[in-house]
């Protein structure tokens, strides 16, 4: 019955499994060939929700990807903030290079950029940091972005933007002394990971935090069985740079 289904049926029930975390070969091969004839009806919502519902599963359909590539990057003028910033982290998560997308996205992010809310603001940077697609003015518009939001970050926030910054060499000295104070008070909800992080993205630029670096140590240790050796070397290896290694 999948090829009866209209465009927004279709993207509705990727998203819905996604959302649930059910992954059905069958289904979703079915409806990648199906949304493939019908990508030219599908809404701004609809192309970013079939995407990321995709990308969720780990699901691999390059031609229905590339077809959402195009026809998003022709609708780029519709999208709204969450569906630029799904967008993004879509094809980052798949490790899908789509430059004219990316493009059509930075330009149109730059603009809209106000709108952005916190995981909007940190997932795009990550998108274009995972791909390592530099993009000077839209990072310049997400530091300005980010510290009048910074209230309203988490750790995934937090982790997630001072990463995607030193991945691709961004200097935001304001923008760091922000994720430093916000870190420091709410170190406790980090993972291992946003912790291995954050210490790597503030040793990249070799940045003196000690409050930052010693809070980030203590909380490591309450976890130090959850790191993988990757980890555990990062992070040492970030404490070792910060002249507080931790004994």
């Amino acid at each position: 019955r999948i090829g009866t289904f209209k465009p927004q049926e279709l993207a509705n029930t990727a998203w819905a499994f996604a959302t649930l975390g059910i992954s059905e070969p069958r289904l979703f091969d079915a409806i990648a060939r199906a949304s493939e004839q019908r990508i030219g009806d599908f809404t701004p919502q609809g192309l970013a929700n079939t995407a990321w519902a995709f990308a969720t599963l780990s699901i691999n359909a390059p031609q229905l990807i590339d077809a959402i590539a195009c026809a998003s990057e022709h609708r780029i003028d519709d999208f709204k903030p969450q569906e630029l910033a799904n967008t993004a982290w879509t094809f980052a998560k798949l490790g899908v290079p789509a430059p004219e997308l990316f493009k059509a996205i930075a330009s149109t992010s730059e603009q809209r950029i106000a709108f952005f809310k916190p995981q909007e603001l940190s997932n795009t940077a990550w998108a274009f940091a995972t791909l390592g697609v530099h993009a000077p003015e839209l990072f310049e518009a997400i530091t300005h972005a980010s510290l009048q939001r910074i209230g309203g970050f988490n750790a995934q926030d937090f982790s997630n933007t001072a990463w995607a910054f030193a991945k691709l060499g961004v200097s935001a000295p304001l923008l760091f002394e922000a994720i430093s104070r916000g870190t420091v008070e709410r170190v406790d909800s980090f993972t291992e990971l946003n912790l291995e992080n954050t210490a790597w993205a503030f040793a990249k630029f070799g940045i003196h935090a000690p409050e930052l670096v010693h809070a980030i140590a203590r909380e490591s240790e309450q976890c130090i069985g959850s790191f993988n050796e990757q980890g555990l070397a990062n992070t040492a290896w970030a404490f070792a740079i910060a002249g507080t290694a931790d004994r």
